[in-house]
């Protein structure tokens, strides 16, 4: 007698757990900073950079639909997609921009070295 209430019990709790996620508006709202912080950083000008930012865009629009049809939970995972995209897009920016400096300073480096050639 003890089982089937325990498997009713499981059911109507389970049943409610699925009924009641919470929108993400934190994880939505941590993601759109994200992707907001690569664009400042000139990801757009980056092409590894900017295929990820329009992914990360591309995955904010598509949790807002979820979360306007209550798909909460499928949602939260949406956006947290999205807000590693943005972040991967800030680091190729970052690796860029160090590779940038990293060529410059060589440069001088090989210039000091040499200073009677011009490059």
């Amino acid at each position: 007698m003890i089982k089937p209430s325990v498997a009713i019990f499981s059911l109507a709790l389970a049943s409610s757990a699925c009924a009641s996620f919470p929108p993400p508006t934190d994880t939505v709202a941590s993601s759109l900073a994200s992707v907001r912080g690569a664009e400042e950083l000139g990801a757009a000008d980056v092409p590894q950079a900017a295929l990820q930012l329009q992914l990360a865009r591309d995955e904010l629009k598509l949790a807002n639909k979820l979360i306007a049809d209550g798909e909460n939970e499928r949602a939260k995972s949406v956006a947290l997609r999205a807000g590693n995209d943005a972040e991967l897009a800030i680091a190729l920016v970052r690796e860029h921009d160090a590779r940038k400096e990293s060529k410059l300073a060589k440069e001088r480096v090989e210039a000091a070295k040499n200073p009677g050639v011009s490059q």
